[in-house]
């Protein structure tokens, strides 16, 4: 049959299979575009059968007919989302059939006779992202929680999802136009001159700016880590020095934030998690509050105090990792054992009438040994590898590392390419800070800025390469 002339003249309706394939008690078909409306009154009738008139909503909702697929009728169950309020801002229907296979391939059929076109790959969210209904780091979000394979990376694509980076990004702009409109509108003006803007209230917005910008890039950071990685949880008695084994181990980690170390014992409560490549790949290293191997129960700190909520959450880090690492002070109390066994780390050897290594029973009781100083960075390398030996990541010859799902791969690349274009965003604005401390023209100042702006425009998808944006979207499903 060929096309509707009157439907198909109206521009690209697409429509898709959006429900799982193969029997169950409901399939759903999703169609969007200018035909939608024409397509629902040309398929759809009243639920009496044939010769009602199709379904015509006044407005948004669900409303129960009969689909009309060319050979004969079925229940359908009509959801009508007239645009601009609905996902890609166009119109949009979708159809709820029985779950019968052929009878889905034949509503299809009808479908793309009277006009529309079968969708790409992720075309929905893409028109989404095209009509300015999500950015490009809110479709990004999408593609995640599809591919999402765990608890762990349901959460980090849902607060990509919900717009965490792009509110982020809001925000950085707003700071990042009031500085340049400030730096434009000084250009003709001299120090004398009352249109000139105050030095201070320049470099002010700097500092916000570079405040808000360092924030994005700490939220993107933290917002995956830990999706579908091993967790290394740093546990043992307070002061055993776990936040500076913790510093060590993570100096090398780009945009990663330290852990507070203090002489006072007690002074970590928090839970710090950092990611951290070991071996042949990656996990999530947590740093705890102080709670002693064989701590008694009743020498825990009183109930509800908040010592005693840190070193709960201690206890409950090291239930979930997937290996402790028992942090000893080589100079103090030596506990009879690890519970539960774990890699002993040995630590402060640096120290004057510290031993180099643990009492032999101890080490009986462990997973592995290493001594280390925190302070001197002795022993790190040995504890890498041990601890990667552990956790199956030791590269070994002819052998490749693990092959990460494809959640956790996705993650990789989408984090990355935020990751790089934060970091190019952070290096544009601390040239133009100094370009500015160096009393260079303002117009440089100001070019500088752009630049800054380019990057931010790359994350968000306004100029995003158009090869860049197939990739994405054609990792989608049909129905997404």
């Amino acid at each position: 049959m060929d096309p509707d002339p009157v439907l198909a003249s109206s521009g690209s309706t697409i429509c898709a299979l959006c429900s799982a394939g193969g029997r169950a008690s409901r399939g759903v078909i999703r169609v969007s575009g200018p035909l939608s409306r024409g397509l629902l009154e040309r398929t759809t009738c009243g639920k009496e059968g044939a010769g009602q008139e199709g379904l015509k909503p006044q407005s948004r909702g669900v409303f129960e007919g009969q689909f009309n697929d060319g050979l004969g009728l079925c229940p359908v169950l009509v959801i009508w989302m007239p645009g601009p309020a609905s996902y890609t801002r166009e119109d949009v229907v979708e159809f709820h059939l029985p779950g019968n296979p052929y009878l889905m391939q034949a509503a299809l059929r009808r479908l793309l006779e009277l006009g529309a076109r079968s969708a790409e790959p992720g075309e929905f969210t893409r028109r989404a992202f095209e009509n300015g209904a999500l950015d490009l780091t809110r479709a990004e979000g999408v593609l995640a929680l599809i591919e999402s394979a765990n608890e762990e990376q349901r959460r980090a694509a849902s607060a990509l999802l919900l717009g965490g980076l792009g509110r982020r990004m809001v925000s950085l702009r707003e700071c990042l136009d009031d500085l340049r409109s400030l730096l434009e509108a000084s250009l003709d003006f001299d120090q004398n001159d009352t249109g000139h803007v105050p030095e201070e209230e320049l470099e002010a917005l700097f500092q916000r700016a570079l405040e808000k910008l360092h924030a994005a890039t700490l939220w993107e950071s933290a917002r995956d880590a830990g999706a579908d990685l091993q967790r290394v949880v740093l546990a043992g008695a307070p002061n055993a020095g776990k936040s500076s084994l913790y510093n060590a181990l993570m100096s090398s980690a780009p945009d990663s934030m330290p852990a507070l170390v203090d002489p006072l014992a007690g002074s970590t409560r928090d839970v710090r998690r950092g990611e951290l490549s070991l071996g042949t790949g990656r996990v999530t290293l947590i740093d705890t509050a102080g709670v002693g191997p064989l701590q008694d129960p009743g020498e825990t700190a009183l109930s509800g105090t908040p010592d005693a909520r840190a070193q709960e959450r201690a206890r409950k880090e090291v239930q979930a990792a997937d290996l402790v690492l028992w942090v000893l002070d080589g100079g103090g109390e030596v506990p009879k054992g690890l519970d539960p066994p774990g890699l002993l780390v040995w630590n402060q050897i640096d120290r004057t009438g510290v031993s180099k290594e643990p009492p032999g029973g101890l080490i009986r009781g462990a997973r592995g040994w290493c001594a280390v100083s925190a302070q001197e960075g002795q022993g790190l390398e040995s504890l890498r590898k041990i601890a990667a030996e552990l956790l199956g990541l030791a590269p070994l010859a002819g052998r490749a590392g693990p092959r990460p799902s494809e959640g956790e791969a996705l993650g990789r690349q989408l984090r990355a390419r935020h990751l790089d274009a934060l970091r190019s965003a952070r290096q544009a604005l601390a040239e133009s800070h100094q370009l500015k401390a160096q009393a260079a023209p303002l117009d440089l100042v100001a070019e500088a800025l752009r630049g800054v702006s380019r990057e931010l425009d790359a994350i968000e998808g306004s100029s995003t390469s158009e090869d860049l944006l197939d990739r994405i979207f054609s990792r989608f499903c049909l129905g997404k």
